[in-house]
């Protein structure tokens, strides 16, 4: 756990595994399904806000850190803009 070299695929999978969780259990704490969190850990593509949504059901924040001072940054977003449904349908007239 830890390592600097872990993809954000290896990460989430690490902690859910410290955690106890399930990818099912993250899966409908972040409101996709179980399909899409697979494909996406699948592929290990996760937009800034599909992690800062992952952080916040994991209950941990999503940061970076300076590699020269150790300063570190929180990246969030508003909550009106977490948990929002990541597709819209299109309606055709």
């Amino acid at each position: 756990m830890g390592d600097i070299d872990m993809s954000a695929k290896g990460v989430i999978k690490d902690i859910i595994k410290t955690k106890n969780i399930t990818q099912i259990e993250l899966a409908e704490k972040i409101h996709v399904t179980k399909q899409n969190l697979s494909n996406k850990m699948n592929r290990d593509n996760f937009s800034t806000l599909e992690l800062v949504e992952i952080a916040d059901a994991l209950d941990m924040q999503l940061l970076l850190k300076d590699k020269s001072d150790g300063k570190e940054y929180v990246i969030d977003y508003p909550e009106e803009e977490k948990g929002k449904p990541k597709r819209t349908k299109k309606v055709i007239e």
